[in-house]
């Protein structure tokens, strides 16, 4: 990306926010009364999913707003709400209080809220959900670490980007995994992580991933279709499954069902719309979409060269559609999808070309995409349902040619990886009483797959078939699990998980147990353990293996391999300080077995030392089978204030290690090991006028270097690639990683409208961080590898 002409447009936008604050100066600054807003929501039982009626509502931020009841469905009208973050009381009695803070009121769109309240059997601590002190998991059957984030956080955090992904950067236990959006979740490679969406597994919903990754260089989700969602880094409930290390369990809000509401946003990272707003005038189904397109393109299709390296192109949508019946449940329609692709072609003069890649054509594309029906329906007081179908795919490509001097194209590197999935997921939750609570549930999968790969091969100088197989296969899970209050202060959930994948005929059976002790002065104990699996991507239960001999048939390698298991351990502490501080560590284990590594004792190969399937063109990969293992262990601290007077921070460190055994019982580092991570996160808003807001943020990131294999430089110059030092897997450190991320935003909120300015710049001193010394095939020499450096960004959206 040429820099230039991202400032050029920082440049331009900024014009337009002047332009905007004349405009609106007089009229807003100037005003004699403060611009109201309407903040409305339902309320309902967490365990039963039923309305909850006669539950009292206030305003804590402005006691001058009446206080309001939920009416027989559950719903509550706030009216004359001031703008700016308030904080919202629910109360009833049976219940704990629900406390909401943080909560953004803008002119230009009403806050919608679905609320949830947990039925207390005796009289515990004030419930706090999404608030100063809290951010507990929405899942009633979480116990440890896990967490909620809102849609608001991911537009507020420095270098988030509007993407969970780089926010959850901040977190503790997450170390970033390069200047894309993957993350390293306690030592696990990035593809060790599963994403959600209302409740049933997606793929991975990121522009220009790589097959098997679970990241991307920009995000499909748009956070306008987000609600509250949870994050998890371990210690999973019985229900989750195909996971070995985090979960983004999203969640999409409904649309407004009173009145029409519109959404515009022009930035670096694209030019998009949302709509919402209710199907029929005074009835209950809404829908919700969002549309974005690539901003870098369109620069493009208008003349304004963007990129001497292509220029990459992509377009996403969201939505989810709710429709509500008298008798039937409420059946919602979901889905997200994107299209990216990146495009570039040598200059056709060979004098000019440095490196072997700019002597080639390359076509990369990642088209992805999941939707689902799901039907909620609520049997009686004590038993409700929720029944997902889904459909999922995504297609990974790339085509290179490689020109000589007359611009002639070789064809070097050629492969398609397409993988669809229809996807089931049934759920039961029955409460016996407000003390006990069951939940089971079955899924299946039936995966589709067709995998294809050709790339030159140095050693034999001609075109090697990497895999080429089609078929399809599945996998099926079945769960119950049990969350029983003790006592007062003691809560248990335990449950079992299993799973059937029919390609290797392999069951895994898989116990889970949490606990929760709450200790008096706002402290608490929690412990969890369990067994857990996760499929590898397809491509390497197919991949081929060594060139077989002249004149014999190459063979994929076995398809009976199982998936990774994992067994885990994690015990935390946390404090609460007054209403918007918190501390809490965590320390755990973690155990990897059945781990896929090379079936050659002098290949220390294991997919724990990889984050896509990129392996699979090694000349080290060979066929593979379950006898790896790992470890990772360690302890997360974390100091946080939630946003409250103005400002917030947090403070999290992180010091863990994380391990591999391929054959040979040799144990390396795995690649991810950074050893210690730490950031600083902190932003603090100011009031400007009467209705206005102004806010600065940072993050910095200071964490341990990469692990990397020492390069065989003779063998590598021979063969013409890179060629590591197989008993030295791991053995050498890159420096330390460090990033100083900014972001700066203006909310101006008119009478019926409001903006939002947003610059926000990662890698803020532009430090181009090493990766490791590799082997450069044009220059013929060993080089530090680095990641990009400055990345700034500006958005403008407006509401209405």
């Amino acid at each position: 990306m040429n820099i230039k002409y991202l400032f050029i447009l920082i440049a331009v936008f900024s014009l337009q926010h002047l332009r905007l604050q004349a405009q609106n100066k007089d009229s807003l600054n100037r005003s004699k009364t403060q611009l109201r807003q309407t903040l409305k929501g339902t309320l309902i039982d967490k365990g039963t999913k039923l309305p909850l009626q006669g539950a009292t509502v206030r305003l804590l931020t402005n006691t001058s707003v009446k206080p309001v009841s939920t009416d027989v469905q559950g719903i509550f009208r706030l009216s004359d709400v001031p703008l700016g973050r308030q904080i919202l009381q629910i109360s009833l009695t049976g219940y704990g209080q629900l406390t909401l803070s943080e909560i953004l009121v803008t002119s230009g769109k009403e806050p919608v809220f679905n609320l949830e309240m947990e039925a207390q059997a005796n009289n515990l601590n004030e419930v706090v959900v999404n608030a100063n002190s809290g951010k507990k998991p929405l899942n009633q059957m979480a116990l440890t670490s896990g967490r909620s984030f809102s849609p608001e956080e991911t537009n507020r955090y420095a270098g988030a980007f509007f993407d969970p992904a780089r926010m959850a950067q901040s977190f503790a236990g997450v170390v970033a995994g390069g200047d894309d959006n993957e993350i390293i979740v306690r030592g696990n490679s990035p593809k060790s992580l599963q994403w959600r969406l209302e409740g049933i597994e997606i793929i991975n919903p990121n522009h220009f991933g790589s097959e098997g990754a679970s990241g991307g260089a920009v995000s499909m989700i748009n956070t306008t279709v987000l609600s509250t969602s949870d994050f998890y880094t371990g210690g999973l409930a019985a229900e989750y499954s195909n996971a070995l290390s985090g979960v983004f369990d999203l969640k999409f809000r409904k649309g407004n069902t009173d009145k029409r509401e519109y959404a515009l946003n022009i930035g670096v990272l694209g030019a998009g719309a949302t709509f919402e707003g209710p199907f029929k005038k005074g009835g209950n189904s809404s829908y919700l979409i969002s549309y974005r397109y690539s901003s870098l393109s369109l620069l493009e299709k208008v003349g304004v060269k963007v990129s001497d390296e292509g220029v990459p192109k992509y377009q996403d949508l969201s939505f989810n559609l709710v429709f509500p019946t008298k008798a039937a449940g409420t059946f919602s329609l979901f889905g997200i999808g994107g299209l990216s692709k990146l495009h570039k072609d040598a200059e056709r003069e060979y004098t000019k070309w440095e490196e072997r890649m700019d002597g080639q054509d390359m076509r990369f594309g990642y088209n992805a995409g999941s939707a689902g029906l799901k039907h909620t329906y609520i049997a009686s007081s004590k038993l409700y349902f929720n029944n997902i179908i889904s459909v999922s795919g995504n297609r990974s490509t790339n085509h290179i040619d490689t020109l000589n001097n007359d611009y002639q194209p070789s064809l070097t590197d050629k492969n398609q990886y397409t993988n669809t999935a229809l996807r089931y997921a049934g759920m039961l939750n029955y409460s016996i009483n407000t003390s006990n609570v069951i939940r089971a549930g079955v899924n299946a999968s039936f995966l589709s797959y067709n995998l294809y790969g050709l790339e030159y091969n140095t050693e034999i100088k001609a075109l090697k078939e990497l895999i080429n197989q089609k078929g399809s296969t599945s996998s099926y899970d079945a769960f119950v699990q049990y969350k029983a209050e003790l006592s007062s202060r003691l809560t248990l959930n335990t449950g079992m998980h299993v799973n059937y994948f029919n390609l290797s005929r392999s069951w895994t059976a898989e116990p889970r147990l949490g606990l929760n002790l709450e200790l008096p002065a706002d402290q608490q104990l929690s412990f969890g353990a369990g067994l857990y699996s996760r499929l590898e991507p397809l491509s390497y239960y197919f991949a081929k293996g060594n060139e077989p001999a002249v004149g014999q048939p190459a063979t994929a390698q076995s398809n009976k391999l199982e998936p990774t298991k994992s067994a885990q351990a994690v015990l935390g502490y946390e404090k609460l300080f007054g209403g918007s501080l918190k501390f809490k560590t965590e320390v755990y284990y973690q155990h990897l077995y059945d781990v896929p590594v090379s079936s050659d004792p002098s290949v220390n190969f294991s997919l724990l030392n990889v984050s896509d399937n990129s392996a699979i063109s090694s000349s080290a990969y060979r066929s593979l089978i379950n006898k790896g293992t790992g470890k990772n262990y360690g302890i997360e601290l974390s100091l946080e204030k939630s946003l409250s007077k103005g400002y917030y921070f947090i403070v999290t460190s992180s010091f863990f290690d994380s391990k591999f055994k391929a054959l040979s019982k040799q144990e390396f580092n795995t690649a991810f090991n950074t050893r210690y991570v730490g950031n600083l996160l902190l932003g603090k808003e100011w009031k400007v006028g009467r209705n206005n807001l102004f806010g600065l943020n940072g993050k910095l990131i200071y964490a341990g270097g990469r692990r990397y294999t020492p390069v065989l430089v003779e063998e590598s110059m021979r063969l013409d690639e890179e060629v590591i030092d197989q008993n030295k897997i791991n053995t050498l450190t890159a420096d330390p990683y460090m990033r100083v991320d900014f972001s700066a935003s203006y909310r101006i909120n008119g009478k019926k409208v409001s903006h939002l300015i947003l610059m926000d710049i990662q890698n803020l001193l532009n430090k181009e961080n090493t990766v490791g010394m590799h082997y450069n095939p044009s220059k013929r020499i060993i080089e530090a590898a680095k990641w990009s450096g400055i990345i700034p960004t500006l958005n403008y959206r407006i509401e209405f």
